[in-house]
């Protein structure tokens, strides 16, 4: 028998543990085939056997800079058609108790409402989107 979805609305409080993020509020899109998640300053490091990404993270009142070792690059098509190289990382999210690890483009959002939007591929089989909702799940 099929796990029951669990019904989210279309933004909802979330933690990002292992970014050190305790709480940051983030948008369900179902137009978004990837998760995307604001950076600050982004550099690539590298070493005698392997790159680095630096990763400068500002979420409310927490920085922190992240090291990964395993990263990939993907080019990502915007709702207007512009394709652009972005940096992709996995790492955990945690939504009231439901424990996901999702891939994350990295891209600048300072001009956006939201830090963090959660696609398609972090909802498919876990989650429905309830749009008319906000923070159903507190």
């Amino acid at each position: 028998m099929a796990k029951a979805k669990v019904t989210i609305g279309r933004s909802e409080y979330i933690a990002l543990p292992q970014l050190g993020v305790g709480r940051v509020e983030a948008k369900l899109d179902t137009g978004a085939y990837r998760s995307a998640l604001h950076y600050q300053k982004i550099a690539l490091r590298v070493t005698d056997d392997h790159e680095e990404l630096v990763v400068t993270f500002a979420m409310g009142r927490k920085r922190a800079n992240i090291v990964f070792r395993h990263f990939s690059r993907v080019i990502v098509k915007s709702s207007t058609g512009q394709r652009t190289e972005r940096f992709l990382i996995a790492t955990a999210v945690q939504l009231n108790g439901h424990k996901v690890r999702t891939q994350f483009t990295l891209f600048d959002r300072s001009d956006m409402k939201f830090q963090v939007l959660l696609g398609r591929k972090f909802l498919r089989g876990r989650f429905l989107v309830d749009a008319g909702k906000r923070r159903v799940l507190g």
